[in-house]
């Protein structure tokens, strides 16, 4: 019998948003070690992304996403006490047709779907089951909270209804049989949630795209942002920019840009839309963006865990600044982009002429980096198949 994965994904993509591009790396870095069959509601619809698992032995499993049923999850939200999971009677009837046809070395799932574990439990009741924690989503429910929920009524409602969230999180890290966490300062939190007992392991964001940006210009003039715009760290960090960035700049010089790419943009964010500020919504292909524009800014303070599309932006040449607060997992790779405050966007993007050379020497030293860290994430997924793969599962896979 030969080792093999199963990997339980909501989407997975090398663009769009960072859940997706995490589970798309993780995903990469496992089926390069073993193969692994993915059940998504959502898999790859860039042709890059399509083409990387093309390359490996990895079978991907899309299920029909589910229209939302407000007043449905409403109960859901009452019943259980938090609004955690994203529930999908398809996603767990495939699951559940998956674990009946192989017998998996273990399976991976993110926190969205532990819905899951019970049904994984009842048909293969001793596979190991990791959970990737992509966040630790307590941490950014009260973010979401305090910065979006505006009503201070609506807010106690809110955490009302969400007594359970930082319980039932902390039980499933703590119930996990693994845990794969995006960056070191999160892995030491889930270490004492789990109470060190070993069996948290770290996978850095570090896909392989292709570079896109071949051409820099002397001069910085069109600014990018790249992000979910409904999601409450990007919108805060954007409205802050264009306030206190974007807005000078264009006072002593028409000629600037702002790009803002991302779907769903919320209201706040289509106000901003002008001659000058280009609200785009989703794209088909956001590499048009990032040849066209001079620099990507990352004005982001909230929100934990690491910023995947500081990854992104490196991997693709584009130059780089970004909030000291987004720059967790990225020490020693994205130092030189970093700045302290809004200020410090500006003074940069000011004297962008004298530092593109800079810029350039620094996102191939990153590129470097990360390289090292892909090969990283593979040893590391070697030693996770080492830790969970049964002594029987290893001498049959010898005998066959």
């Amino acid at each position: 019998m030969a080792t093999e994965l199963l990997y339980i994904a909501l989407r997975l993509d090398v663009t769009g948003d960072g859940a997706s591009m995490y589970a798309m790396n993780n995903v990469l870095t496992f089926t390069s070690i073993a193969p692994t069959d993915v059940v998504t509601l959502q898999g790859p619809r860039t042709s890059y992304g399509r083409a990387l698992l093309s390359q490996l032995p990895c079978r991907v499993y899309e299920v029909p996403a589910e229209a939302i049923h407000p007043t449905r999850e409403r109960i859901r939200l009452l019943q259980r006490g938090h609004n955690i999971f994203r529930e999908s009677s398809a996603l767990r009837h495939m699951v559940r047709k998956k674990l009946k046809e192989k017998d998996y070395a273990f399976i991976v799932l993110e926190l969205y779907s532990a819905y899951l574990i019970p049904t994984i439990r009842s048909v293969r009741p001793s596979c190991k089951i990791l959970l990737n924690q992509h966040n630790y989503e307590y941490a950014n429910h009260l973010e979401y909270m305090n910065y979006r929920i505006r009503h201070a009524f609506k807010r106690r409602l809110y955490r009302w209804a969400n007594f359970r969230y930082r319980q039932t999180e902390h039980q499933l890290i703590k119930e996990a049989d693994g845990l794969i966490a995006i960056s070191e300062e999160d892995k030491r939190l889930f270490d004492h949630i789990r109470q060190d007992d070993q069996h948290s392991y770290l996978l850095s964001p570090a896909l392989p795209l292709k570079r896109v940006k071949e051409q820099y210009e002397q001069q910085c003039r069109h600014l990018l942002f790249v992000g979910m715009m409904d999601w409450y760290p990007n919108i805060q960090g954007v409205l802050q920019f264009v306030k206190q960035v974007f807005e000078p700049l264009l006072k002593q010089d028409p000629s600037y840009h702002f790009y803002i790419v991302g779907k769903n943009p919320v209201a706040e964010i289509l106000e901003l839309n002008s001659t000058h500020i280009h609200v785009t919504g989703a794209v088909e292909d956001v590499d048009v963006y990032i040849k066209k524009c001079d620099l990507m800014v990352v004005p982001v303070s909230l929100g934990g865990g690491v910023k995947v599309k500081v990854m992104e932006a490196i991997q693709k040449g584009i130059p780089l600044l970004l909030h000291q607060s987004s720059a967790q997992g990225y020490e020693g790779i994205a130092d030189y982009f970093v700045v302290s405050d809004m200020a410090g966007f500006r003074r940069r993007i000011e004297s962008y002429p004298e530092e593109v050379t800079h810029q350039i020497r620094a996102l191939a030293e990153a590129q470097r980096a990360l390289a090292k860290k892909m090969e990283k994430n593979k040893e590391t997924a070697t030693r996770i198949l080492t830790d969970f793969v049964s002594v029987d599962q290893t001498i049959n896979k010898v005998r066959s």
